[in-house]
């Protein structure tokens, strides 16, 4: 089965296993680093928000197992397990009033998303830009939903980036509050007992590390940006830091003596980035370095 056809075989399934009233969509989706995927909305009764489905991983899914019937019943169940009945009133978003108190940062590459960069108010940072985006939580089932905010926005709620800027950092501390974890500590959490030995980190006292990103796990990265936290994270442990750019969603901290090694651990950002990030949630292939002194990261 073809890809194409994969997709016509989901939405004759789904016209059948959905109710009406209901709207049913495909609509090609410009995810982070100019990544383009299939996204299926499903919209029952009056809902205006649903969960995207990206179809281009169930038919991934499709060739490895063989089996339409085991890949469609894996998106319906995702489906069922974060459909939700809520209703947003988006009109408030022509009221920037309305609308600041929701305003939050996003860090993403800036040459991968320069196409992308043209359309959305931006500041460059290092090798990255700082995006903005309008935050509604949800509930813990069904997660969260986000708007990308554009130059049509900022024209007509008569703004600028560096106006978002401050109340877009002041809100991200309040609804999106950063978390450092030791990694150790976080792999044993995260990993299944699966019967065999936990895979850690070496608890190496000269290079310990820690994962930084937000209680939401959703963008943390941007926690890099926030004012004076890495500054605080290095006066509790008395060091400098090199800062490894794990994904959109966080940053690895790893105590230093001297910025000797920057070359040699981007590099190994590197690496990591080819084999085990996927290319919408790449964030740079550099390492970066906090000084106390300067109190200033760099690359």
């Amino acid at each position: 089965m073809t890809y194409e056809t994969f997709k016509k075989a989901v939405l004759n399934r789904l016209s059948e296993d959905i109710p009406d009233p209901k709207q049913i969509s495909i609509q090609s989706v410009c995810k982070n680093n100019g990544t383009y995927l299939d996204g299926l909305v499903i919209l029952e009764n009056d809902v205006n928000i649903a969960p995207t489905i990206y179809l281009n991983y169930y038919y991934e899914y499709y060739r490895n197992e063989d089996s339409f019937p085991a890949a469609y019943e894996r998106l319906m169940e995702h489906y069922r397990e974060n459909r939700t009945d809520e209703h947003i009133d988006v009109r408030f978003f022509t009221d920037f009033e309305r609308t600041r108190p929701r305003i939050v940062l996003k860090l993403v590459h800036y040459e991968k998303n320069r196409k992308l960069l043209k359309e959305v108010p931006h500041i460059q940072f290092l090798d990255l830009a700082i995006v903005f985006y309008c935050y509604f939580p949800i509930d813990p089932k069904t997660g969260n939903a986000t708007i990308l905010i554009r130059n049509s926005h900022l024209d007509l709620w008569n703004q600028t980036a560096q106006t978002l800027y401050p109340l877009a950092m002041e809100n991200s501390r309040r609804l999106l509050e950063p978390q450092l974890h030791n990694m150790n500590s976080l792999l044993k959490d995260i990993l299944p007992d699966s019967g065999y030995p936990t895979v850690v980190v070496p608890d190496d006292p000269l290079y310990p590390m820690y994962v930084l990103t937000n209680r939401q796990n959703m963008f943390g990265a941007a926690c890099l940006l926030y004012d004076n936290l890495i500054r605080s994270y290095a006066e509790q442990f008395q060091t400098d830091f090199y800062l490894f750019p794990s994904s959109i969603h966080e940053i690895i901290l790893v105590p230093a003596i001297k910025n000797d090694r920057i070359q040699d651990f981007s590099e190994m950002v590197q690496e990591v980035n080819e084999t085990q990030v996927s290319a919408e949630e790449f964030l740079s292939d550099h390492a970066y370095y906090y000084s106390r002194e300067e109190d200033k990261i760099c690359y």
